[in-house]
């Protein structure tokens, strides 16, 4: 939340926000079998709790950091632009730029 003005330190999490968004899908589906198997008389209320609380963290903790990103991607698109260019066309592995792509995305990095 912190860093929810600065595109270039939310970018960092794209490599984990695919993760935060998998953690929504699978705790969701948890807290339904966790629903399930409470309704057929499952485990006691202690550990139903506590799964669930657990299930239900998760799912805050990943819904913040996808409304965080999602609405700093539509607020300050320009920004994002930029960076996917660079991420797209900043040369590899310290090689020199060798296009004209490569050296505007070299600038911009820096």
């Amino acid at each position: 939340m912190r860093h929810r003005a600065e595109p270039r330190t939310l970018a960092r999490l794209s490599g984990t926000f695919e993760g935060y968004v998998a953690s929504l899908l699978v705790n969701n589906a948890g807290l339904v079998v966790l629903a399930t198997v409470a309704i057929e008389d499952g485990p006691p209320v202690v550990l139903t709790t506590l799964l669930a609380g657990w299930c239900l963290l998760n799912i805050a903790i990943g819904a913040t950091v996808f409304v965080v990103v999602a609405r700093s991607r539509i607020r300050q698109l320009a920004e994002w632009v930029e960076l996917g260019f660079v991420e797209h066309h900043a040369p590899k592995y310290g090689r020199p730029p060798e296009t004209i792509e490569e050296h505007r995305a070299q600038q911009l990095q820096e």
